[in-house]
């Protein structure tokens, strides 16, 4: 089965060091960038609890870094509460919850199988945005993750700052010398070369992503 992943920025709680939890609270009720819907009323949440593991960014084959002690819904928002391992039992694990704690990470990306939902289209700062509107969907999984929530929209940056010149015009063929060779490439600015490298790591998490869920054959990637 295919699923969803919707990678949120969640609020977190106040931290209880001693039990190392905090509650995670995901505001799903309005239209997200990519034109999608989620009804919070339509989570189904039973068979997560069987086995309410958190992976680092959907890494199955990894140990999960942290569980859900408690999930609910509460008015437009999906709820959760998340408690880490100790350094002592889990070294990486207890990394991640530092970087929670000191707000360094603040993502979350719910993975789940819609069960009903139809396609919608939204105005959107004076535009047409289509995308789907989920009625129910089962949750599968909620993994800890670093990315933005619409790594397609730093694409479109990068495309606009080519075209707003945030990148040095290249030298046309037709008006270069004969003996000057072709024009050198363009100088990219820091901005731009930190908007394509994040980019190329959204790219190479999707591959993982989609060879965890069966969707690409067998290699090292």
């Amino acid at each position: 089965m295919k699923l969803v992943h919707k990678i949120l920025d969640f609020e977190v709680s106040q931290v209880d060091e001693a039990a190392r939890t905090f509650w995670a609270v995901a505001s799903t009720g309005g239209v997200d960038r990519q034109g999608d819907v989620i009804e919070a009323s339509g989570w189904q949440v039973d068979n997560f609890l069987k086995n309410p593991v958190i992976p680092w960014a959907h890494d199955y084959a990894a140990p999960p870094v942290a569980k859900a002690l408690a999930v609910r819904v509460e008015g437009n928002r999906l709820l959760f509460q998340a408690q880490f391992p100790t350094a002592q039992e889990y070294a990486f694990a207890d990394t991640i919850y530092k970087l929670y704690r000191g707000g360094y990470l603040r993502a979350f990306s719910v993975g789940f199988a819609p069960i009903e939902s139809q396609v919608v289209v939204h105005q959107l700062e004076g535009r047409a945005l289509t995308g789907n509107h989920y009625l129910k969907q089962e949750l599968y999984e909620i993994s800890c993750v670093t990315l933005p929530a619409n790594p397609q929209a730093l694409a479109q940056l990068a495309l606009k700052g080519l075209r707003a010149g945030s990148l040095s015009p290249s030298t046309s063929s037709a008006s270069a010398s004969p003996a000057s060779g072709p024009p050198p490439p363009p100088a990219a600015s820091p901005a731009a070369r930190a908007i394509l490298a994040h980019c190329a790591l959204g790219a190479l998490v999707e591959s993982r992503l989609r060879y965890h869920l069966g969707l690409l054959p067998h290699r090292d990637i």
